[in-house]
């Protein structure tokens, strides 16, 4: 359903249910004959009595199989780390309706008095500078039970990105990431999550986030003028200028900001990172590192809600089930983008099918329709090793 990006489960009945659909399940799952394709309800049924972490599984071992066989490697910072995001989304929209599926939720005030249920997802993806974005973790935002939310403090982003830092680095031990993450994590939370991982960070700073080390970075840049590089990149001048060591609390901060002018007018970015910023690795840390942050947001979240996945659809109420759609969707991301890849590249399956929407359209015949001859020579393509090529230039 999600790979073929048929945007709701019931479309399973009208599109999936065909006798090419049946043998290629019957396959998959050992050769028994399966005289339906499950309608979409009874999916849902089903997903709501597995654990989300059974599911929640599947992307983490899709990355993890990616990073072992060291295929992202030409992807990390400075030789060093993988770029890791975290990142807060929403997921599922309820109204003002309360139930028993709204319990969990949190909630808001409309304008005109009516109370709002909403299940958001502090969500972690390994990014790359070329558009990759793969989850490798997911942690659903929601009120444990017994809360009331005219009284009680409601559970959030940071508190919930904490328990999702602590599932990532036990699923994926051994690994260096740096974090890039926004202003919200711009404090001692966001620092000392980090930390705790032994995780480098290279944070969005805004004006007031950290008031002591935004003036002292305005005044001490002026004091070290030797901290500054230009780089003109496709006709774009970048201007560097960066303070070392600046402490808050126990903490030694470096920040760096980033000038530059384009055809979409000036653009100022400033970060603070733990990384000890250098003439040689400005550059780096900007383009490759801080504003990669972004990958989450148009790579991730805008593709999986608008690129067809609709991710924002209610594919299920009940919460056990709302989840455990989510995580097969963020498979199914994965595969696509590997699929892409595959196919030689973005810009090459625009050119060869269209759109990316095409080529999901083109999936979904093939395996409605297209019956696979019995043969030697399927046999013999089976057992040849397929690579997938990531092109990290």
């Amino acid at each position: 359903m999600y790979a073929g990006r048929v945007g709701a489960r019931r479309q399973i009945k009208y599109l999936l249910d065909t006798e090419e659909v049946r043998r290629r399940l019957a396959a998959l799952c050992g050769g028994e004959a399966i005289p339906a394709v499950p309608h979409g309800d009874t999916v849902d049924d089903y997903l709501a009595s597995v654990a989300p972490a059974a599911l929640g599984a599947i992307p983490q071992a899709m990355v993890r199989a990616l990073l072992e066989t060291r295929r992202l490697e030409p992807f990390r910072l400075l030789g060093k780390y993988y770029l890791l995001t975290i990142d807060l989304s929403g997921h599922l929209y309820l109204g003002d309706t309360a139930s028993a599926w709204t319990a969990g939720c949190l909630t808001q005030q409309a304008d005109d008095g009516r109370t709002l249920y909403y299940r958001p997802v502090c969500e972690a993806k390994l990014v790359t500078h070329t558009g990759l974005a793969l989850s490798v973790g997911s942690e659903f935002v929601e009120n444990p039970p017994g809360t009331d939310p005219a009284k009680d403090t409601q559970d959030s982003e940071l508190p919930a990105a904490g328990r999702l830092a602590r599932n990532v680095k036990s699923t994926f031990p051994g690994f260096a990431f740096c974090t890039l993450l926004d202003s919200r994590y711009c404090n001692k939370t966001g620092f000392a999550m980090c930390r705790k991982n032994d995780w480098r960070f290279i944070i969005t700073l805004k004006e007031g986030a950290l008031p002591s080390v935004w003036s002292e970075f305005q005044t001490l840049r002026e004091l070290v003028p030797q901290n500054r590089r230009r780089v003109i990149v496709n006709n774009i001048t970048y201007d560097y200028a960066w303070v070392n060591d600046i402490q808050y609390g126990e903490y030694k901060l470096d920040v760096l900001e980033c000038r530059f002018t384009d055809s979409d007018g000036d653009h100022r970015f400033v970060w603070v990172t733990d990384i000890a910023v250098t003439a040689k690795n400005c550059h780096s840390l900007a383009q490759e590192g801080g504003r990669n942050r972004w990958k989450i947001e148009n790579e991730g979240f805008r593709t999986q809600k608008h690129g067809g996945f609709e991710m924002e659809h209610a594919y299920a109420k009940r919460p056990t089930s709302a989840k455990n759609f989510y995580h097969l969707l963020q498979a199914a991301h994965i595969l696509s983008q590997m699929f892409e890849c595959y196919c030689r590249g973005k810009s090459h399956v625009k050119r060869t099918f269209g759109s990316l929407r095409n080529l999901a359209r083109f999936f979904l015949e093939s395996i409605r329709r297209d019956a696979i001859p019995q043969s030697d020579t399927l046999i013999e393509f089976l057992n040849e090793p397929i690579q997938v090529r990531l092109d990290s230039s």
